[in-house]
């Protein structure tokens, strides 16, 4: 028998452990109930198959969350009734109707409709499985984790728990329960007793007690309950659990039952599981200005972290007791306190894992190559648009040069960026997506976006609170929650976490993004065979181009040339490039001369210029080391070149290409020669 029993259901992550769950299994620890983490994911996805699993899990997948598939599916095991399923297959899937029109996709294929719809008659057997384990456990206390697409399996499950065993206390937690949800979720589904908004790192263990002795519940802050619910409504309060102040108070999360599950499962042979890893919660930066589209952290904004030292002993005891896993933090923003301890003090553990963190954009180099050399070679920097006006619009607090820079830098130091790119913000100048698509073609070989998305309200994005002030008109919960939830509209609206929206000012998306994603599309396919390289000997600079889309495949620059082109390897406006010249020679060049030098560089596509800022674009060669392949196109056009005299520099007059880009086999070489 189980006191305490903390539930995973589909589709929540099938590889990697529950952090929220694992918590509070580690902070009932040292009490007098017992408890055990189940994740029924893992046996779902052992069911359906992993594939099928991760299509519908994952945002990327196809069908991706804007279907809500994996809600779908759960539906007729929630309500008891058959659902209009070929109304759903028929807007959803094959017309795309949860999509707003500008992001709108061809519709799903064949293949990828038949996958979910083979899974559907799986759900009934699954969930009388997932109950006779259950209720052999007869566990006092049954609590969810919702989160994302969660919450309708959670609930299915719920319903025969409580039919079962009618004196077990079911409680509902996560993302899906914050706010007006959780309390919407309680009033329509009676077999649920609580629903937790916000951390339940405090208050959840204190529910145990009180459930386990027999206490009321109804007081205890962020639970929505049977007694206090109605009164949250009349009030339109639905404030959160205390939330945890002191991060090194938290435990160890306790992965133990995961992997235990996960290695007994057929998984096990194909994937190597990963782990969450958590130092902060809350955004330094919303809290400052919360970026526009961002619905994360609810009313949790607050930034809180743990200290150094903690931080590191909690990584450590993660690689030891679960070596050679994938790492993922769940952090919402890097803590910049970090560069002076934690990130150095990691450098040096040399801890066998590589971690991925979420970041802003204006990182600078030093910041980069520290990321890198912790072991940090995955970010998400939030770069989300190429346009100024536009970042401003969404509060960013970045420009389009500082996100190129970060592009480049990324590139040349090991660290990769993943990023996407948002449109269709109300106000957003038109005019921008026609730049941004010309910009692309010089852009060709640094990371391109993963991802490319029209805009979509999520719940606590200020875009949502204040969406007529941000210029939106009918905002109203994403079509397929209307196919899920057989209620009324203002139900729904409180159910739902996505929304879509017109425009309070209409405006034609469609036609004025198309160059840019076609732009985009070529980019994310031509990312690996581009290239853009500078190599320094210290008396002369080369530029290679080998770029598909023509132009001078090597540019040699010398003198105050090669000083000013170094010197926008960060963005720099001609002010400060006047003060660069006085290195080279006592008396500076004035910024006229400096604009006419580096015009050329502008237009060949060498060099990026915004207003009176320049940004080199080309990588320099040392700490990234050029491919074989890449190596080879070299070589070739090298010996191209020493024959055709193809190349350029200011005032040049050699037949040849240089010595130091030749060994002594006559073949060019591309290593950093003063590294």
């Amino acid at each position: 028998m189980t006191d305490v029993l903390l539930i995973c259901m589909p589709f929540g992550p099938h590889t990697s452990p529950s952090i929220a769950l694992s918590l509070l299994k580690a902070q009932l620890r040292d009490s007098d109930v017992s408890v055990g983490v189940r994740y029924f994911s893992i046996d779902f996805a052992d069911l359906v198959g992993e594939r099928r699993y991760a299509r519908i899990a994952t945002d990327s997948g196809a069908p991706a969350i804007r279907e809500l598939a994996g809600e779908w599916l759960f539906r007729d095991a929630l309500f008891g009734d058959e659902g209009d399923a070929d109304g759903y297959v028929e807007k959803i899937f094959r017309r795309r109707e949860a999509w707003p029109k500008a992001a709108r996709k061809r519709a799903l294929s064949k293949r990828a409709i038949a996958d979910v719809l083979t899974i559907r008659p799986r759900v009934e057997r699954f969930l009388d499985d997932c109950l006779a384990e259950i209720v052999e456990q007869q566990p006092k206390i049954v609590g969810f984790t919702s989160v994302f697409q969660q919450q309708v399996a959670s609930l299915a499950l719920a319903r025969r728990i409580k039919a079962a065993l009618p004196e077990t206390f079911i409680v509902l937690g996560g993302a899906n329960c914050e706010g007006v949800m959780g309390a919407e979720t309680l009033r329509q589904f009676p077999f649920i007793d609580a629903a937790v908004s916000g951390e339940g790192d405090l208050v959840f263990p204190e529910l145990v007690r009180r459930v386990m002795s027999n206490r009321d519940v109804d007081d205890l802050g962020g639970v929505r309950t049977r007694g206090n619910v109605t009164r949250s409504f009349e009030t339109g309060s639905f404030s959160n659990a205390p939330s945890v102040m002191t991060m090194d108070a938290l435990p160890y999360p306790a992965y133990d039952d995961f992997f235990e599950q996960f290695g007994a499962s057929r998984l096990s042979r194909q994937w190597q599981p990963g782990l969450y890893f958590e130092s902060s919660r809350g955004c330094w930066w919303g809290e400052r200005m919360h970026c526009t589209f961002c619905g994360l952290n609810g009313s949790t904004m607050q930034y809180r972290s743990k200290s150094a030292t903690r931080a590191l002993a909690e990584l450590r005891d993660l690689a030891t007791t679960y070596p050679n896993c994938d790492v993922q933090v769940t952090d919402n923003i890097l803590d910049m306190g970090y560069f002076k301890d934690f990130i150095p003090a990691l450098a040096e553990a040399k801890l066998p894992v590589e971690l991925f963190y979420e970041t802003k954009a204006n990182l600078n180099k030093a910041q980069i190559r520290a990321l890198r050399d912790a072991g940090i070679r995955k970010i998400q920097p939030g770069v989300e648009s190429l346009s100024d006006p536009i970042l401003k619009l969404m509060r960013k607090g970045v420009s389009a040069i500082q996100n190129v820079q970060l592009l480049k830098w990324c590139k040349e130091l090991g660290v990769h960026p993943y990023w996407n790119l948002l449109w269709g913000f109300p106000g957003e100048p038109a005019s921008e997506y026609a730049k941004m698509a010309a910009l692309v073609p010089q852009l060709m070989h640094l990371p391109a976006p993963v991802g490319i998305a029209g805009l979509r309200l999520d719940r606590f994005s200020p875009n949502f609170v204040a969406s007529e002030q941000f210029g939106f008109a009918n905002v109203r919960p994403l079509a397929p929650y209307h196919h899920i939830y057989p209620f009324e509209s203002s139900v729904v609206a409180n159910l739902a976490y996505y929304f879509d929206f017109d425009y309070r000012e209409p405006r034609d998306v469609d036609s004025y993004i198309a160059p840019l994603l076609k732009a985009v599309r070529v980019w994310q396919r031509a990312e690996e065979s581009e290239e853009l390289l500078s190599v320094d000997a210290g008396d002369e600079l080369a530029i290679w181009n080998l770029s598909r889309g023509g132009g001078r495949p090597l540019t040699l620059l010398s003198d105050v040339d090669r000083l000013l082109y170094i010197a926008c390897d960060m963005a720099r406006d001609l002010k400060s490039l006047v003060e660069v010249t006085r290195q080279f020679d006592s008396i500076a060049l004035t910024e006229t001369e400096i604009e006419d030098r580096l015009g050329p560089l502008v237009d060949d596509g060498l060099l990026l210029r915004d207003r009176s800022r320049y940004l080199a674009l080309a990588v320099p060669v040392g700490d990234y080391q050029p491919s074989r392949k890449t190596m080879s196109r070299i070589t070739a056009l090298g010996r191209e070149l020493h024959h055709h005299r193809d190349f350029a520099r200011p005032a040049f007059h050699k037949a040849d290409v240089p010595r130091y880009l030749l060994d002594e086999k006559n073949e060019v070489v591309v290593h950093n020669t003063t590294k």
